[in-house]
């Protein structure tokens, strides 16, 4: 996660302090608490991921955020908006890994719903996966294995839609 996308998690800009930052973190947590939200474990994922990245990196928030007024905006509303979609669909299997979402399960019935709310086909892995918008995946020819993007990025397991429930544990 680079600190643009961090910071677009909290819907942050501007010249920011590490009090900032947590006080962000602390309404977020707040907004997407599990007791509050149902969508919260998930969302709670990309939250505590933009916080470790911003707190990793305080001493360059400023100097490496984007002056873009176009690449600033609410990325945590925009993940709320997709998990919610994407909780209503029947048969679809979901997990957040980092701040992308990957997408499996019967999703052919739901292909025009799945490109209308942001979402992209990844053919090598045979999933649709969400990602923000500024974070454009550069070719190399060390391509990752779903695997290999849970363990470097992290997940608490898959999520079938239409009721969420937990499907596999895995990191």
């Amino acid at each position: 996660m680079t600190i643009q996308e961090a910071l677009n998690i909290f819907g942050l800009a501007g010249e920011l302090t590490e009090d900032d930052i947590k006080k962000a973190y602390k309404k977020s947590a707040l907004k997407y608490h599990p007791d509050r939200n149902p969508l919260g474990a998930e969302l709670m994922k990309a939250v505590n991921s933009a916080y470790d990245t911003l707190m990793n990196n305080i001493d360059k928030i400023n100097l490496f955020q984007s002056n873009d007024k176009t690449k600033q905006y609410n990325f945590g509303d925009e993940l709320e908006s997709v998990l919610n979609t994407l909780s209503g669909l029947s048969d679809i299997i979901f997990e957040v890994i980092g701040n992308w979402v990957w997408i499996s399960g019967d999703t052919k019935i739901h292909k025009e719903t799945l490109k209308e709310i942001g979402c992209k086909w990844a053919p090598k892995k045979q999933q649709w996966f969400y990602r923000p918008e500024e974070h454009k995946c550069f070719r190399n020819n060390q391509e990752k294995s779903i695997d290999e993007i849970r363990l470097k990025y992290g997940s608490s397991g898959q999520y079938k839609s239409k009721g969420w429930q937990q499907v596999e544990n895995r990191y």
